[in-house]
């Protein structure tokens, strides 16, 4: 899941988990984007307060296989039912899907406990 932070908090080498993006929509950085010091007067000159980084803890412990990704997928398609406009709703099915991904992942966990 990713944390949401100040841009006073970054520090080098977090990576973005989602792109920062302007009041217009344009992309300013991507996801991914291994951050640096020079981000961070780049991002206050934007007008950036706050960005989503990837949370490293739990990155360690989120792998997950595609039978689970897949059956969260079909689990979905009840719920949206409709092509994506724009990255936001695309951002929102994919937050979804990870959410999806780990009821899953704890049902398949506790069926062989």
């Amino acid at each position: 899941m990713p944390k949401l932070i100040t841009i006073r908090e970054l520090k080098e080498g977090m990576e973005l988990a989602v792109p920062v993006r302007n009041k217009f929509s344009q992309v300013l950085l991507t996801e991914n984007t291994k951050l640096e010091e020079s981000h961070r007067k780049i991002l206050l000159l934007w007008g950036i307060q706050n960005i989503y980084v990837k949370n490293a803890e739990e990155e360690k412990e989120l792998k997950f296989d595609n039978a689970d990704i897949e059956k969260a997928k079909e689990q979905l398609k009840t719920r949206f039912k409709w092509n994506f406009r724009n990255s936001f709703e695309e951002e929102i099915y994919n937050a979804a899907l990870m959410e999806q991904v780990k009821k899953v992942r704890m049902i398949h966990k506790n069926e062989f406990v």
